[in-house]
């Protein structure tokens, strides 16, 4: 019989902040310290590149899959509990709601206070935010978004109990200050700090705060669901499985010249709110492409090397109609496969987020 709660960590954030490679990272810390780790990914639809990446890391994950853990709560706590159940005692679990999600206090922390308070001890609601994008949305802009999906970028941040700088290597140790100032004048009342997962900077700082600190939901704010359904609306959603085959292909430049084409299809009125794709071409060899924005964000990991059959698993959010999306996604592909090469896709599923619809929805802060 488990005598300890287990401690529950949320870390939510707009698309392309950083969540899963923070859940990557910190998972790996926790673990050093003689502690098992659960994680809990979600999204709208199957095939997410996150759970695939995390389980390479051999960590306990559980996917979410088809709505929001707020639409889903249900089915959220039924995951809990079978973590929690887990033939290895889970210390901490990990969630990362999906990207475009808010009210999370209102409608995931407060019920979970009140409902399973004698079970999970709940850690402040971590919000990451990129640099980029913050740096924008605090000078009153959009950030390169629709209006709509900055108002969530908003709310995501002032419902949080903690704001994580995310990718601070990304930016001068000056700029970096100036922001950090500014956020800790717009958001008196949070906790804020900074995090790059690259160097590992600020890592243990947060996760001592958040595995000591028991303020969770600390405060629920108004949302406008009518502009925070059409901020979700806004994004096509698309993820894919494809079959490649070819002979003595490099796996690691057909993925870079994949990103060329479908950038060049896209061009420069389709902001992009993530485009994850992992390429793999065995257990331990696979390149996962990330692009957060523009194409100045895309980055490339790991690598796949050359063969002759790989998987292609495709996440893609970006300010287009969803079957829009998904006709420039297979034309990137034609354009890219040569002519002796064969593809096949296994798996698609092309969206836009429906009206969010949660199943609890707390009007006050659960002591």
């Amino acid at each position: 019989m488990k005598l300890n709660k287990t401690k529950l960590i949320f870390t939510g954030g707009f698309l392309g902040a950083g969540k899963t490679t923070l859940l990557q990272v910190a998972a790996a810390h926790i673990a050093k310290s003689g502690k098992t780790v659960g994680l809990i990914t979600n999204d709208q639809a199957d095939a997410l590149v996150d759970t695939q990446l995390l389980l390479k890391d051999s960590s306990i994950v559980r996917e979410i899959s088809g709505s929001c853990f707020c639409c889903n709560y249900n089915g959220f706590v039924e995951v809990l509990h079978e973590l929690m159940d887990h033939q290895e005692t889970v210390d901490v679990i990990i969630a990362e709601p999906v990207g475009s999600c808010t009210d999370i206090s209102a409608t995931i922390l407060q019920p979970l206070k009140d409902q399973m308070q004698a079970e999970v001890e709940m850690a402040p609601f971590t919000v990451l935010a990129d640099p980029e994008k913050l740096e924008q949305i605090l000078d009153g802009g959009d950030a390169g978004m629709h209006p709509s999906a900055a108002y969530i970028y908003r709310k995501q941040l002032e419902e949080s109990d903690l704001i994580l700088v995310s990718k601070t290597d990304t930016v001068t140790p000056e700029r970096l200050l100036v922001l950090t100032e500014k956020v800790k004048l717009m958001f008196p009342d949070q906790k804020v700090l900074g995090i790059s997962t690259q160097s590992g900077e600020g890592v243990e700082e947060w996760l001592d705060y958040v595995l000591e600190s028991a303020v969770s939901g600390s405060r629920i704010v108004e949302v406008d669901y009518a502009v925070y359904a059409e901020g979700e609306a806004i994004l096509g959603w698309l993820n894919a499985a494809v079959l490649l085959q070819g002979t003595g292909i490099d796996w690691d430049r057909f993925l870079k010249n994949y990103f060329s084409q479908l950038n060049g299809l896209l061009g420069e009125g389709a902001a992009v709110g993530h485009i994850k794709i992992m390429l793999e071409s065995g257990k331990e060899q696979y390149i996962i492409g990330n692009q957060t924005g523009p194409r100045s964000t895309m980055q490339f990991r790991g690598a796949a090397g050359n063969g002759n059959i790989a998987q292609m698993t495709i996440n893609a959010r970006v300010e287009l109609d969803p079957e829009k999306l998904k006709l420039l996604i297979f034309e990137a592909l034609a354009q890219t496969v040569s002519d002796d090469m064969f593809y096949e896709i296994r798996q698609c599923e092309a969206l836009s987020p429906g009206y969010p619809r949660p199943e609890h929805k707390y009007s006050y802060i659960v002591a």
